[in-house]
């Protein structure tokens, strides 16, 4: 019988990086087509991606570039992880810190919010990976 250690991930999101952020999202799916269980946790400035307005956080316009080169696009990238059922979990303190409300969230992913604390101890055993 296979061992079920491991058989999740967390990624914990803090950048306020673009190009680091979306490769977060490229883990979170490449883990989800190896049968992992992946959970993304958007903390410290990351929340900002999940934003209406999240172009306007990508200062180097990395998507702009994805697509020249026929990459997945954010929202492409984003939508394969909400179809790979990756779940989406934020900060609500970090909401409240950037000063963003629950309502100001794209509408095109399922998220919820939980502390650190409640994360950090679902996933105290398994593969942890901070960017």
């Amino acid at each position: 019988m296979k061992s079920n250690k491991n058989s999740k991930v967390l990624i914990i999101l803090f950048t306020s990086d673009f190009y680091k952020y979306y490769y977060g999202l490229n883990l979170a799916s490449t883990y989800k087509a190896t049968n992992k269980n992946v959970t993304i946790f958007y903390t410290g400035y990351s929340v900002n991606f999940l934003s209406k307005n999240w172009n306007n956080y990508d200062k180097k316009n990395i998507n702009k570039k994805l697509k020249k080169i026929q990459m997945p696009d954010y929202l492409e990238i984003l939508k394969l992880c909400s179809e790979l059922e990756v779940n989406f979990v934020f900060c609500k303190t970090a909401l409240e810190f950037i000063s963003l409300n629950e309502d100001d969230i794209i509408a095109s992913i399922s998220i919820t919010s939980a502390p650190l604390y409640q994360i950090i101890n679902e996933y105290k055993n398994e593969q942890t990976i901070f960017i």
